[in-house]
This record gives C-alpha cells, sequence and structure tokens, in this order.
C-alpha cells in the first residue's frame, strides 16, 4: 500500500499592501497580489477600512501572520 499525503499543498498568497488617507479619520489599506513573475497586478482592492493609521497597521500585523506581506511607498 502506497502512503500518500491527504493535505493538499497549501500556497502561501503574496501580496503587497498600501495604506492610503482618505479623510481625517478615514484610513484604508488596498492590497495588490503580486504574479508568478514578482510583478504587481494592476488592480487592487480595498480590504480594510480604520479610523486612524495606528488601526491600519495593526490589521496589517494580524495580516502578516496569515501571508507574506510587503508594504508599498507612495515614490
Amino acid at each position: 500500500m502506497k502512503n500518500s499525503n491527504t493535505f493538499s499543498t497549501v500556497n502561501m498568497m503574496q501580496c503587497a499592501l498600501k495604506i492610503k488617507k482618505i479623510a481625517a479619520d478615514s484610513w484604508w489599506v488596498s492590497r495588490y497580489e503580486i504574479c508568478g513573475n514578482g510583478s504587481l497586478k494592476p488592480v487592487s482592492r480595498v480590504v480594510f477600512f480604520g479610523r486612524s493609521r495606528d488601526d491600519a497597521e495593526r490589521w496589517i500585523e494580524t495580516q502578516r501572520q496569515e501571508t507574506t506581506v510587503y508594504m508599498l511607498s507612495d515614490n
């Protein structure tokens, strides 16, 4: 009898996150998926809304436990 692994391989999704201030009390985190060749997909998705930059940064820290996260700057 052959032993087989019943669990499929888990691929960690890599993404880049960008924090954007929309208003004085509105901070959004956008997620850009990273393609297999290392480039960013052109369309982002807002994945978190917070009332402060600290809220957004705390949320990002929780995401770091589940996936590889890269931060984008405005440059």
